[in-house]
């Protein structure tokens, strides 16, 4: 095309210069015969080349005038072409080349301006996407996208509109239009889309055509994370140009694109802030809540802190399992729901444990009355797995600002009015006071301090040797845990175990456990003494734990502690609730080498048939029957026979506290195979363990060797 346009300008400017020549050869003729006709000139050769000379000047000069004005003329177009591609470079699409009819190069700047359209058009959607993006960034939710989306979609002769679903699987749909520049939404009911799928864009264009007016020209799906949510589609009279149908493919991928991440983003933040059984906010949304009611409080919003602890919610859960506790806790968050007002704050801080935060009410009288309604909620039977359960609710009121003006002190009060409730019997409430009892203070501070302890790893691990009768040597150990506080001084662990396992710190003790241990036999290795083992002792609340197997195996692989040096020691307490999932755990141990011991035999629970079925290894004697053996001849005789019967199942036998030599030879005496107790030594730090033991092998400690020989 643009050689043919050449060759006509060719043309024509060639038929201009011969227009020029012809005029130029009559005119220089005329006036030849003319001037000899009248003057006598050009009577000579030299006087006619003057003559013709001026004459071809003249010609050239008028040839190349009307060539200048011809070119100008006839290249105008390529003028207005080179001015608009400055402009497009710039990104000013708006100035399109002017088109004459008998413009030679009218298909050039017609391609020309088609051109610019769809740069124009390209830009715009690009500019729409960028957008877009900015708008996912900054986290504007849903809405500014669609209208984003439906503005830059507008199309002249054409409607655009968005059917979507926005949280499926409801089938709940949204048609989106924008009308006079506003969004306007209207919503589809069920009857009209109760024969249609809505699992493929097929669906969808159905409906679109029954809802939208017009012919139906583009229906584009809309596919966050490849599920069909909707469509974006087009109606009008016309075609849509390949740019248009392009520029609703591109916004309708960015909107599932925006889709995706705003649906993923609602997720983390879900998580991040809500607990996943009971959808009730967590502890640190539930902080955050307090923070901001807090910085009300100046301004006159007075209001409370509840701390809700469920009565006997750990026989459900020990008995029938943690499922049946779980449902047991969602139906609890109901009733909390159905009990408090909607602007009132509800968190399940973990475990049995439940927040609330109440603003707007002045009265004590008013918060006292919202905790009886709690309570007479939570205390009906709840039925689980066809069976009734009683649950009560122990519950700790701290006023604010009365009671504290940061989030930490309100907590601390109200927890500590929760276990004062507690203390009085359950199924109640109590409001803090400065009379609390001492224990009461003294238990949250044992909790803070040891919260701080396990954070700086400062609690310590002491070990206690056990001594093997058959030889008199001391090759393995229980570990027992000791903590000395700055501010408490040295604290017993009866008195910080029960408030770890309450609180379930409980969990965080089994990584200190197993690295103290891991640190003690690498010392020993070192110093060239072996032990076969060391026993740790793990509680019913850490056996409960979903998992704790996998977990402690994990541990012991992290520090390359062989399962065989390690013996886990548990109560006869732990199958007092459910059985099955304790056995379960300490079969997995088992049967990856760890050792079981069942502590403090003959106090609780077990069994001779229970002896016989669990996964035990050892058992050991508790100090009560051992204290006897001084005094009472039926003491000893029971013992001779629990030492006949263990050693008949073919296990081990050790009998604790034993701390007095007549103790020592009676065991002895009856074939026990270890011994532990004060007796032999008190628990030592590591150091100090490894020295015994390397002195005993040596013969340097002679006392205890001249006592157990």
């Amino acid at each position: 095309m643009a050689s043919r346009m050449g060759r006509r300008v060719e043309r024509q400017l060639l038929w201009a210069l011969a227009r020029v020549a012809v005029v130029s050869l009559v005119a220089l003729a005329l006036l030849l015969v003319g001037a000899r006709a009248e003057f006598g000139w050009v009577d000579s050769t030299r006087d006619f080349s003057i003559i013709a000379g001026a004459l071809l000047l003249v010609t050239v000069v008028l040839a190349a005038a009307v060539v200048r004005s011809t070119l100008r003329h006839r290249l105008r177009p390529l003028q207005h072409v080179h001015k608009v591609i400055h402009l497009v470079m710039r990104g000013n699409y708006s100035r399109r080349v002017p088109i004459a009819r008998a413009d030679d190069f009218q298909p050039l700047t017609r391609a020309f301006n088609d051109l610019v359209d769809q740069l124009a058009a390209a830009s715009e959607t690009s500019q729409a996407v960028a957008d877009i993006d900015r708008l996912m960034l900054s986290s504007a939710g849903l809405d500014p996208v669609i209208r984003k989306v439906l503005t830059s979609a507008r199309m002249d002769g054409m409607e655009v509109a968005l059917i979507l679903r926005v949280a499926p699987p409801s089938e709940r749909l949204t048609i989106f239009r924008l009308e006079k520049k506003q969004v306007k939404e209207e919503a589809v009911g069920l009857v009209e889309i109760s024969d249609q799928s809505l699992d493929s864009v097929a669906g969808y264009q159905h409906l679109a055509e029954g809802l939208c007016d017009g012919e139906l020209r583009e229906c584009l799906p809309i596919a966050p994370e490849s599920s069909v949510s909707g469509v974006l589609v087009a109606t009008g009279r016309r075609p849509l140009t390949s740019a248009e149908s392009k520029r609703l493919a591109d916004l309708a991928d960015r909107l599932a694109v925006a889709m995706t991440n705003i649906k993923r983003s609602e997720s983390l933040y879900h998580q991040a802030h809500f607990d996943g059984l009971t959808g009730l906010i967590n502890r640190r949304a539930f902080e955050d809540r307090l923070q901001e009611c807090l910085a009300r409080s100046w301004r006159g919003e007075e209001g409370a802190v509840l701390f809700i602890d469920l009565d006997h919610f750990k026989k459900v859960n020990d008995t029938e399992g943690h499922k049946a506790g779980d449902r047991l806790l969602v139906e609890i968050s109901e009733r909390l729901k159905t009990t408090l007002r909607e602007v009132d704050t509800i968190a399940r801080l973990g475990g049995d444990e439940f927040a609330v935060i109440i603003t707007g009410m002045e009265e004590e009288k008013a918060v006292t009355r919202v905790c009886e309604r709690i309570v007479a909620a939570i205390v009906k039977p709840i039925v689980v797995e066809r069976l009734e359960h009683a649950v009560g609710a122990s519950i700790g009121v701290a006023l604010f600002p009365e009671d504290g003006q940061s989030v930490d002190e309100l907590v601390m009060k109200a927890d500590s009015a929760m276990y004062r409730a507690k203390e009085s019997g359950g199924a109640g409430f109590a409001f803090f006071d400065d009379t609390l009892n001492a224990a009461s203070r003294h238990r949250v501070l044992v909790e803070s301090r040891l919260r701080k302890a396990l954070e700086q790893r400062t609690l310590e691990m002491h070990f206690q040797p056990k001594l093997r009768l058959s030889d008199n040597s001391v090759t393995s150990c229980e570990a027992l845990m000791r903590w000395t506080d700055a501010e408490l001084g040295e604290v017993e662990p009866s008195t910080f175990v029960p408030v770890a396992e309450e609180t379930n710190l409980i969990h965080e003790f089994t990584d200190v456990l197993v690295s103290k241990t891991a640190d003690l036999l690498l010392q020993a290795d070192r110093a060239g003494v072996h032990l076969d083992h060391v026993a740790l002792n793990a509680s019913a609340r850490q056996l409960m734990s979903e998992g704790f197997a996998s977990r402690f195996l994990g541990m012991l692989d992290q520090r390359n502690l062989p399962h065989h040096n390690v013996q886990i020691e548990v109560t006869e307490s732990v199958f007092a609730g459910d059985t099955k999932t304790v056995v379960g755990e300490l079969d997995t141990l088992r049967r990856a080498g760890v050792r079981i011991a069942l502590d403090d035999f003959g106090t609780g629970y077990s069994s001779l048939n229970m002896l016989r079925e669990l996964p035990l290894d050892v058992v050991k004697i508790d100090r009560s029957f051992v204290s006897e053996l001084d005094s009472s001849e039926q003491g000893r005789i029971l013992v001779r026979h629990l030492i006949s019967i263990v050693d008949a199942l073919g296990k081990e036998v050790v009998a604790e506290g034993v701390e007095t030599e007549k103790q020592l030879q009676y065991l002895r005496d009856a074939d026990c195979e270890y011994v532990q107790g004060f007796l032999i030594s008190k628990a030592k730090p590591a150091a100090d363990f490894i020295r015994l033991v390397a002195d005993w092998r040596t013969g340097h400690n002679g006392t205890l060797l001249k006592l157990v020989t």
